[in-house]
């Protein structure tokens, strides 16, 4: 590798948040040599992928690349979030071997973060980690996801706002049982005051659809049922809870309106 290229500062580095098929020929021909003569890092057995989700990653503009001197040198594809999702999940990253260790996967990373943070997004995920992706994964502040069901793939997951502590005092809460098969007679697994009128920190946890969730009243169950459809509470295609001020008021108005009945 050349030595000389280690040293090269971020600054002289550009990031392109819309990719060319140019950037893909570039990265399609440093890719082909890194799988073939880098033996040693596993990372480049993306080459065969290189015509598949890499190839439409470029096609759908879900990817950002950094080029250096005007040719791509590395690139991370992710799904973004859609227009009611609160979740980005990044697939993949690589960089060219003249150029590892230099920070450039955490730079694509925290840029691609704070980008979709700006337009609303609210949870970051890193899909289907390795070792040398999960290193990164903590040194970004991302932790191991808790899956819901048994799976032997592990992704990390990092929450990028500051959301409600949980709280099992308040007078009315929202709360989650996992698998009570809807008997809520047992004690919830999650449970968040629905006050904010002092806290505005958004309640965000990762769940299943098929989950029990429910309001508490004066310690009694007022209303429950199964998350994905209370409340729109679970964004369509998210397994996050997700309840904010507007949320919470909503879903206080429709209970009274129920319980009145």
């Amino acid at each position: 590798m050349n030595k000389q290229i280690k040293k090269t500062p971020l600054s002289h580095f550009h990031l392109i948040k819309k990719a060319t098929m140019d950037d893909f020929k570039d990265i399609s021909e440093w890719l082909k040599d890194a799988f073939e003569n880098h033996k040693e890092f596993k990372g480049y057995g993306l080459y065969h992928n290189l015509d598949g989700f890499i190839h439409e990653a470029f096609k759908e503009q879900k990817v950002f690349v950094l080029r250096y001197k005007g040719k791509a040198v590395a690139f991370l594809t992710f799904m973004p979030p859609s227009e009611e999702s609160i979740r980005i999940i990044f697939d993949a990253v690589c960089v060219k071997p003249d150029f590892l260790r230099m920070g450039l996967a955490t730079y694509m990373h925290e840029s691609a973060i704070e980008y979709y943070k700006k337009r609303g997004c609210l949870v970051a995920e890193l899909y289907h980690v390795c070792n040398e992706s999960y290193k990164l994964g903590k040194s970004l502040g991302f932790v191991e996801k808790k899956e819901t069901k048994e799976t032997s793939i592990v992704s990390m997951v990092k929450i990028l706002t500051d959301t409600r502590r949980q709280n099992r005092k308040a007078n009315v809460r929202f709360v989650v049982w996992d698998n009570c098969y809807g008997d809520t007679n047992l004690e919830p697994i999650y449970s968040w005051s629905l006050d904010f009128r002092r806290n505005k920190k958004t309640i965000i946890c990762s769940i299943d659809y098929e989950w029990t969730v429910g309001i508490i009243q004066d310690k009694k169950v007022v209303y429950s049922g199964i998350a994905k459809r209370f409340f729109d509470v679970i964004p369509i295609g998210e397994p996050y809870l997700y309840i904010n001020e507007e949320k919470a008021k909503y879903i206080l108005e429709s209970i009274q309106r129920y319980c009145h009945n």
